[in-house]
């Protein structure tokens, strides 16, 4: 979730540019449609609030089919509208996805790299202690000799390393 919401901050330049386009395709299409088809008998583009309606519907692909044009070249205004609809819907998809999937595999790097450090540094901890226990000094050590016991060896003998 956290690498989703760090995408759309990543996208927010170009949701905004996005939104810009959507609206001035609506203003645009609608005020085409409404100069189209405001002089054919039986149109629902009375005005063009009604073809801001038509025109955000048809974008965005919903299509309710409440308000539709009656003229030919209306159609071909309304084809224009919903083939730009489908390529603006279009863009976002890639965009968004190849934000998410570069972050998603920088967060992995960063996870992998954190746990190959910590299974370092528990390995190397964990080393330390097993060689500290194995050579634990024994306890007539003098000065001059260093006398190493092997632990986990229950044994009476001291082992002199210089021997």
């Amino acid at each position: 979730m956290r690498a989703f919401g760090f995408t759309i901050r990543q996208c927010s330049e170009q949701v905004c540019c996005l939104f810009l386009f959507i609206a001035m395709g609506i203003f645009t299409f609608s005020a085409l449609m409404h100069s189209v088809e405001v002089d054919q008998p039986g149109t629902p583009f009375s005005s063009i609030p009604d073809a801001w309606w038509w025109a955000a519907v048809s974008i965005s692909t919903v299509g309710y089919g409440d308000v539709v044009p009656v003229s030919y070249l209306g159609r071909c205004v309304a084809f224009g509208c919903i083939s730009f609809g489908i390529i603006l819907n279009g863009m976002p998809i890639s965009i968004l996805f190849n934000k998410f999937s570069d972050y998603y595999a920088k967060l992995k790097e960063q996870e992998y790299t954190f746990s190959n450090t910590e299974r370092t540094f528990q390995l190397r901890k964990r080393l330390r202690r097993k060689f500290d226990r194995c050579f634990e000094p024994s306890p007539e050590d003098s000065d001059d000799e260093i006398h190493y016991r092997p632990s986990g060896r229950h044994t009476e003998f001291d082992y002199d390393i210089d021997d």
